[in-house]
């Protein structure tokens, strides 16, 4: 009995069919942590290069 249940759990820690879905999960999650920080970051830089050029050139934003 004890050998059947090692055995099961080998073969269970072997078996990689359903990893594909969580590793497109985990990617999915990276990426849009990275696209979030990346627009928070340059959200205010943009805001601000915005109305320097609008100020330049006369118009208001």
């Amino acid at each position: 009995m004890k050998i059947k249940f090692i055995e099961t759990v080998k073969s269970f820690c072997k078996d990689e069919s359903g990893a594909s879905m969580v590793e497109y999960g985990v990617a999915l999650l990276v990426v849009s942590a990275i696209g979030v920080t990346a627009m928070t970051t340059l959200g205010g830089g943009v805001s601000a290069n915005v109305t320097t050029a609008c100020t330049a050139i006369g118009v208001t934003c």
